[in-house]
C-alpha cells in the first residue's frame, strides 16, 4: 500500500467534494461547505493549509434525498452503514472512496479517505428549550459513539450506559431524535455540535435557503449566502490565523489499496 502524502490526501479529498456537488448540482440537492472548509474557502480559496478533512451541511430534506440516491459512483456513502466492507454508524454520513484505508489516532478503520455531511435539523423556538435541547442531543449522540468503545473503558459510566443498547437501536433512536422538529416547519434550525457548546450550532432557518458560491481548490462550491454570520457565531474572528500551536489536524494516515 502507498502513503499519501498530505498534500495527496487534500487532493484526493477535493475530488471526492467535486463529485458530491456534481451529483447535488444535477439533483437539486442544497449543501454547504462548513466549519473549517469555509475558513478555509473564505480565507485562504482552498484548504486551510494544515487541514486534512472537509466538512458539509445538508438541510435534512436534502441530506435524506442524497443519502437514498448517491449510488453507483465511484464514491461511496455511508451512513448507518455496517457490512463486510465498511463499517459507519452515526447521526451523520460520510462519502468515501474505497480505494483507499485510513488510519487516525492509531486506530485503522473499516473505510477509506473521506468527507463528513452532517444534517440541519429544526430547533424548540423558545431559548432555554433550545438550551436544554441542545445538551440533550449533544449526550445522546455521544452515548452512540461510546458504543464503539469496550465496556468497562473510560468513561466507565457513560461506556455502561452507552453499552445498554445496541448500536442500531442507538442509531434508531438518535436519528429520530433529531428529526423531532421538522427542518421545513421550524424557526430556528441546526446541526449537532460533536462536543456540547450550548447553541453555537443554531441560526435562524433562513440562514440555511440561500446559497452562492465560493472558490475552493480552482472549483467554486455552494456555501451559505450569509457565511459571515455562521463563522462569526461559530469562531469569532476567523480571518485571523491561529497561533501555531493551536492549529489542530487529524494526524491521519491514509493508504491506497
Amino acid at each position: 500500500m502507498k502513503k499519501l502524502s498530505h498534500s495527496e490526501i487534500q487532493e484526493a479529498l477535493a475530488c471526492i467534494l467535486k463529485d458530491v456537488d456534481a451529483f447535488c448540482r444535477e439533483n437539486g440537492i442544497r449543501y454547504s461547505l462548513a466549519y473549517g472548509t469555509l475558513i478555509g474557502a473564505v480565507r485562504h480559496k482552498g484548504f486551510i493549509p494544515w487541514d486534512d478533512d472537509i466538512d458539509l451541511l445538508m438541510p435534512r430534506p436534502d441530506f435524506e434525498r442524497f443519502v437514498a440516491a448517491y449510488k453507483g459512483r465511484r464514491y461511496k456513502c455511508l451512513y448507518g452503514t455496517k457490512n463486510d466492507e465498511a463499517d459507519f454508524v452515526n447521526f451523520f454520513a460520510k462519502v468515501h472512496d474505497p480505494s483507499t484505508v485510513s488510519r487516525e489516532g492509531g486506530k485503522y478503520y473499516r473505510f477509506g479517505l473521506n468527507i463528513d455531511i452532517f444534517p440541519v435539523d429544526g430547533k424548540p423556538s423558545a431559548e432555554q428549550d433550545r438550551m436544554n435541547w441542545e445538551k440533550y442531543l449533544c449526550k445522546q449522540t455521544h452515548r452512540m459513539r461510546l458504543r464503539y468503545k469496550p465496556l468497562f473503558s473510560s468513561p466507565l459510566l457513560a461506556v455502561a450506559e452507552a453499552h445498554l443498547h445496541t448500536l442500531d437501536w442507538w442509531f434508531r433512536h438518535c436519528e429520530n431524535l433529531l428529526k423531532t422538529y421538522p427542518f421545513e416547519s421550524s424557526e430556528y434550525c441546526g446541526a449537532v455540535s460533536v462536543v456540547y457548546n450550548g447553541c453555537v450550532e443554531v441560526f435562524p432557518r433562513s440562514l440555511f435557503e440561500h446559497y452562492t458560491e465560493l472558490e475552493f481548490e480552482g472549483g467554486k462550491y455552494m456555501a451559505f449566502e450569509d457565511w459571515d454570520r455562521f463563522l462569526t457565531q461559530q469562531f469569532g474572528d476567523y480571518m485571523q490565523l491561529p497561533p501555531a500551536d493551536q492549529r489542530k489536524t487529524h494526524k491521519l494516515e491514509v493508504y491506497i489499496i
